[in-house]
């Protein structure tokens, strides 16, 4: 019964699906930068926006209070119109109410007056308001359906990634479990398990998925000298390589995603002072030399795993 496998497919279904994930991202990115195209021009025109905005309710604030004075005094009109009746007969009465009447007639006339200057002057700030919130909806509406484009190729490579990353790990599990088969010290060395546990939990997947990775590869890489199937000093920088492919994924991934969101979906220093083409330019490279690095380590492990198999022998 064979101890080792050959694990080989799923480090080529894992370059696979870097190829296709780079492919997506760059679509994705492509499609970021005509929101973004969109997006900039709807914030230069926010403040201009909110700015007629505050000025026609600056104009509106007066309505409601003009609306209830007229309300107020015309009523106090009726009521004293219908209180004429009760004083007929008291000509002194009669006369002060008549007076009172006469002010509440002039007061109401004011007031019917400042209400339909408010009106007009309303009317007059919404016609010219209309157009201003026409052409900026329309550019809310083209900048949400050039986002909703972009979304749709984000949540295609997030979802591709995901693939990736769990391909990567039974990858890994079965290398690792290949490890325990044929060396007794690695009994003592991480559990094949972290090969899955270290991309899901938080702050600790930032580094525990090289660290596995890189502890797989050195001890295959031990066993395989030590049963001199490869040559003590073939070795050579291995730890550069691999440093540097897991040094990549941080960038690409972590912290280019940072840089993207704050470029080009944030308004803080980023949006204004960063070149939003060169930043997009600046994702797509990291993207491209990480994809071409991981491709590099899973060539390498791939070629030790198969002189593991043709050699199982003296396992």
């Amino acid at each position: 019964m064979k101890k080792i496998s050959n694990n080989a497919l799923f480090g080529r279904l894992a370059q696979i699906l870097n190829v296709v994930i780079l492919l997506f991202f760059i679509l994705s990115v492509i499609f970021l930068l005509k929101f973004d195209k969109e997006n900039v021009v709807m914030v230069n025109s926010e403040p201009s926006f909110l700015k007629a905005k505050d000025h026609l309710h600056s104009v509106e604030h007066p309505l409601k209070q003009n609306q209830a004075e007229v309300e107020y005094y015309a009523y106090k009109l009726d009521t004293l119109t219908q209180h004429q009746a009760a004083v007929a007969k008291d000509k002194k009465a009669v006369k002060a109410l008549q007076e009172d009447i006469d002010r509440t007639k002039k007061t109401l006339g004011e007031k019917k007056e400042a209400l339909a200057q408010t009106e007009q002057a309303i009317a007059e700030e919404r016609a010219a308001f209309e157009p201003i919130e026409a052409e900026y909806n329309d550019m809310v509406a083209q900048t949400e359906a050039a986002k909703k484009n972009y979304n749709v190729f984000l949540c295609i490579t997030v979802i591709l990634f995901v693939l990736k990353v769990l391909i990567w790990a039974i990858w890994n599990y079965k290398n690792s479990k290949n490890l325990r088969a044929v060396c007794p010290w690695m009994e003592k060395a991480t559990a094949p398990s972290w090969a899955f546990w270290g991309w899901i939990i938080p702050v600790y997947n930032l580094i525990k998925p090289y660290t596995f990775f890189n502890e797989v590869y050195e001890e295959t890489e031990y066993a395989l000298t030590d049963k001199n199937v490869i040559p003590a000093d073939s070795k050579g920088d291995n730890d550069f390589v691999l440093g540097f492919w897991w040094g990549m994924f941080l960038l690409a991934v972590c912290v280019m995603s940072i840089f993207l969101f704050s470029t080009f979906f944030g308004e803080g220093p980023a949006f204004y002072k960063l070149n939003h083409t060169s930043v997009a330019v600046a994702a797509i490279v990291l993207w491209c030399v990480y994809v071409l690095m991981e491709i590099v380590v899973i060539n390498k492990y791939n070629k030790m795993n198969k002189l593991m198999v043709d050699n199982e022998k003296v396992f």
